[in-house]
């Protein structure tokens, strides 16, 4: 199973869907100080690159990736911001990912391992397919309950 936090503003805005910030599914990396030379990128638009770029900014260049996590207490802090507001927590159900042509890319060599993030996408580099969401819950900070 696969978790996607959300905070409560943006799962409102979004409708409930779960959306990527950018529509590219390869990206060029930029040399605009965000990122090192030490081979974590390559030359060109790349897949990998557009994986990578979203470890450290979702959307960055363009990209079309959305993190999950495989650790529910990450995506719960995520979708109560650190505590601090509420949010959603989805389930995603990874063998559904097939049938809905959704693409999951785990990357050997992860920018945050802590986070145990396995970045998606749809086949149109749009909203995920809801047919792959299996839950979306409710989740209040602590200092709420």
């Amino acid at each position: 199973m696969l978790y996607r936090g959300e905070c409560l503003q943006t799962h409102a805005a979004n409708g409930g869907e779960i959306r990527p910030k950018g529509g590219l599914p390869e990206v060029t990396p930029r040399f605009d100080g965000s990122i090192k030379f030490d081979g974590r990128f390559t030359h060109g638009e790349t897949e990998q690159n557009a994986v990578r770029a979203h470890h450290l900014e979702s959307g960055k260049w363009g990209g079309c990736w959305v993190s999950t996590t495989r650790d529910y207490n990450r995506a719960v802090h995520f979708a109560t911001s650190g505590n601090m507001s509420e949010g959603v927590v989805y389930a995603l159900d990874e063998s559904l990912f097939a049938d809905a042509e959704v693409v999951a890319v785990e990357d050997v060599d992860p920018h945050y391992p802590e986070e145990k993030e396995v970045s998606i996408r749809a086949s149109d580099f749009g909203a995920i397919p809801q047919s792959v969401v299996v839950a979306c819950e409710p989740v209040k900070p602590d200092w709420m309950e």
